[in-house]
């Protein structure tokens, strides 16, 4: 072990050596504490990566039912665990046309229903219904939303996709009317769906 030379100062845990080389002494060691977490603080701020924070649109919500059919874009069946075998037609939305009898199949009609059987066929949903919207429609179809275990809403991402069109009946809006209307308007604005080449947001259907 190397001597020290005379009137040099023994460095200690106590001691930090700083940039330029000179020692000092820190106070107590709970200050040498403190500089050391400081330092450790600050370098982690640049190492590590910030954590995605879970998306929040939604509330979680407590599924009762199970998707067994996609009639089209805003038609699904459903069996649900008391009731038993449901139709719904979903709120809030319209879909094109694919199953009208004697008219045409609208402008993207075709993808909307993919994209429902994408993504609901054989899930598990919470059916919502809507007091402001009545019970049924006047084919006997179930009035409501469809949410998924995390609160992901349909009504609100087939607007966002471009596979729906926001619709108000009888100018009554559903209470989810403003959200799937700003998810329409995303989808708009974005060109998404069928806003975009070749139905260009018109898809009405026509008779034969």
């Amino acid at each position: 072990m190397p001597r020290r030379r005379r009137g040099q100062r023994r460095v200690t845990s106590r001691d930090v050596v700083t940039r330029d080389g000179s020692v000092r002494r820190i106070a107590n060691v709970g200050s040498l504490t403190r500089l050391l977490f400081a330092v450790a603080t600050v370098a982690g701020a640049y190492l590590i990566p910030a954590i995605d924070q879970p998306s929040a649109h939604a509330d979680p919500v407590t599924t009762t039912a199970t998707v067994l059919k996609v009639v089209d874009g805003d038609t699904v069946d459903i069996v649900d665990d008391v009731r038993g075998r449901l139709r719904i037609r979903l709120l809030g939305i319209d879909t094109p046309e694919t199953k009208k009898p004697g008219y045409t199949v609208g402008c993207w009609g075709p993808e909307a229903s993919e994209f429902a059987t994408t993504t609901l066929l054989g899930q598990r949903v919470a059916f919502i219904t809507d007091p402001s919207q009545g019970m049924y429609d006047r084919y006997g179809r179930t009035l409501a939303y469809l949410d998924k275990a995390d609160g992901w809403d349909y009504s609100i991402e087939a607007a966002r996709a471009g596979m729906a069109h926001a619709y108000v009946y009888h100018n009554n809006p559903s209470a989810r009317a403003d959200e799937i209307a700003a998810a329409e308007q995303e989808a708009k604005a974005a060109g998404r769906g069928l806003w975009g080449p070749p139905c260009n947001s018109q898809t009405a259907s026509v008779p034969n």
